[in-house]
């Protein structure tokens, strides 16, 4: 791309891209529908800053992807977003002890965890 006058280029000016979640197939179908009805239902718009991470054990070296990190700004709506998102799916009903949200970090790290197993369930 061209630079602007000022020597940036058109690129400069993005501070965010989107994506569209339900068309990426190697997430997880459930992790992706738990997702997008969230948007939905919250009216929120999230930023993920973490999906697939190389060389990771868990979820998030998984494939299909199996979580996911959406950015919080706000302690009580991420515990409101958490809350929704456990309400109405069980991680592994075998195991109830583990959620498919769970928000945590501090500051600028606050982030809600999203994450699915082979077993999580519409409760």
């Amino acid at each position: 791309m061209d630079a602007n006058s000022d020597g940036r280029d058109d690129y400069s000016e993005v501070d965010n891209m989107r994506i569209d979640v339900a068309q990426l197939e190697f997430i997880d179908s459930n992790l992706r529908t738990i997702l997008t009805e969230t948007e939905k239902q919250t009216g929120l718009e999230f930023t993920i800053t973490s999906l697939y991470r190389i060389n990771d054990s868990g979820v998030h070296g998984a494939l299909p992807l199996r979580g996911t990190d959406l950015r919080m700004r706000d302690q009580a709506i991420g515990e409101r977003v958490e809350a929704h998102i456990n309400s109405k799916w069980a991680y592994d009903p075998s195991r109830p002890q583990h959620k498919c949200a769970l928000l945590h970090g501090v500051g600028s790290n606050l982030h809600i965890h999203v994450q699915t197993h082979p077993n999580t369930v519409r409760r």
